[in-house]
């Protein structure tokens, strides 16, 4: 029998994860659950994300996965940025959203991030849209935002991705 009955066989959801701001992000000791929307085409109610899907999952299934994680990241986007958010246009193949995000000690920065209907399996872009600001640096901060080498090493939330930029925009 096992010794240790302190240990709990599942844990608890994470908090932050559901508002858009866990920090911990894979090192979480909280499980990540993403809400499901609409009732279960299946009676197991089993969902399996990424490589576990295997051959025998439909493009179906991974694209009701991809736009659960979507929808989930552009709701706590505009939860956290509200008070910034000028606008948000749904469109076929993407979504824009328009912010006017503060600074520290500088004028706010509006950006316009595009995010795509297969997020995340594409990144986002992003555009400056600061008349007042040089091409060179829009051209450098749009650069700086898409290449981040966080974007190869794992997923990061759009908040996270926004957040980013705010915190090292003077270095850009």
């Amino acid at each position: 029998m096992y010794t240790n009955t302190n240990t709990k066989r599942f844990p608890a959801p994470c908090r932050f994860f559901s508002q858009g701001n866990c920090r911990a992000g894979q090192d979480c000791h909280f499980a990540h659950i993403l809400p499901l929307k609409g009732t279960p085409k299946n009676k197991s109610h089993s969902v399996l994300i990424g490589e576990a899907m295997g051959e025998n999952c439909s493009s179906q299934d991974r694209n009701s996965i991809q736009k659960a994680i979507r929808d989930l990241e552009l709701d706590q986007l505009e939860k956290k940025y509200q008070p910034h958010l000028l606008k948000t246009i749904h469109k076929d193949a993407n979504t824009l959203m328009k912010l006017s995000i503060p600074l520290d000690n500088k004028d706010d920065i509006k950006v316009q991030l595009i995010v795509p209907f297969n997020y995340p399996d594409t990144q986002c872009t992003l555009q400056v849209q600061n008349t007042n600001m040089s091409p060179q640096t829009k051209s450098n901060i749009q650069a700086a935002f898409e290449d981040h080498e966080w974007h190869q090493m794992r997923h990061k939330t759009l908040v996270q991705q926004l957040d980013w930029l705010v915190a090292h925009f003077a270095s850009l």
